[in-house]
């Protein structure tokens, strides 16, 4: 992501942004995801260009267990904590823009417990919706999950009829225009990838406001994943998080 769209995107101080290109780069600290988000700490930027939704109502997607643990070669009982349940989006069928720029909706996953803390909360399930953008650049929108939800989602259609490790994908259709909140505040900060390679950089955007699903969701997955798939929170080092009311 060039320069001036990371400043534009995610509030980053000119200052900062500069030293990301000069030598001294090299010798900065990683900037990896996740963090722990404590709101009172954010700096509320509502000039940030507004987060839009373009989600169709109607998606066929693909899911599959992304298996990642190369201990367990033959067998396929080992759960490790880099893999997770994946739902493959269609190419060119859902986007969000930001500032004038399309990122391409390529999948989404989850992790249990969530991987960002809000406040010292730790939801039960975190929800990544991964993009690309015109570059390839990477930018994921992150949702809480939390039981309580009386069914009817695209995420309850996935929890419900989870692929076993090693098992066949399954088909399904879901409405993904419903899947996020109506509120789209977001906390945004620059980090990385939560699984290995831990590529930087990333763009994230944490949905302030949680989603419910059935409790039988959530405790499929939980059941999925006894041992959860998810990576412990990373220094934030010298960044600093953005609020973006919307």
């Amino acid at each position: 992501m060039d320069l001036s769209r990371r400043t534009v995107l995610l509030g980053v101080p000119a200052l900062a942004a500069t030293a990301l290109i000069t030598p001294t780069a090299a010798a900065a600290p990683p900037h990896q995801s996740p963090i722990h988000i404590r709101s009172r700490d954010a700096v509320t930027t509502p000039d940030l260009p507004a987060l839009e939704i373009d989600y169709p109502r109607h998606v066929d997607l693909r899911v599959r267990y992304v298996r990642k643990d190369e201990s367990d070669p033959v067998g396929c009982s080992v759960r490790g904590r880099e893999e997770v349940v994946e739902a493959e989006v269609p190419g060119g069928a859902a986007s969000v823009r930001i500032g004038g720029t399309r990122y391409e909706l390529l999948q989404f996953h989850f992790h249990t417990p969530a991987e960002h803390q809000l406040d010292w909360n730790r939801f039960p399930v975190e929800q990544h919706f991964v993009h690309r953008g015109p570059n390839g650049e990477t930018l994921v929108v992150g949702l809480f999950l939390a039981p309580g939800g009386t069914g009817g989602t695209v995420q309850d259609a996935v929890l419900g009829g989870l692929p076993e490790e090693c098992g066949p994908e399954r088909e399904l259709a879901g409405d993904l225009a419903a899947a996020l909140p109506r509120e789209l505040s977001t906390f945004r900060y620059e980090g990385s990838l939560t699984t290995a390679p831990y590529s930087e950089p990333v763009s994230w955007l944490v949905l302030a406001k949680r989603r419910l699903v059935t409790a039988a969701s959530v405790r499929a997955y939980r059941k999925l994943f006894p041992d959860g798939d998810a990576r412990e929170p990373q220094p934030l080092n010298d960044r600093v998080v953005q609020y973006r009311p919307q």
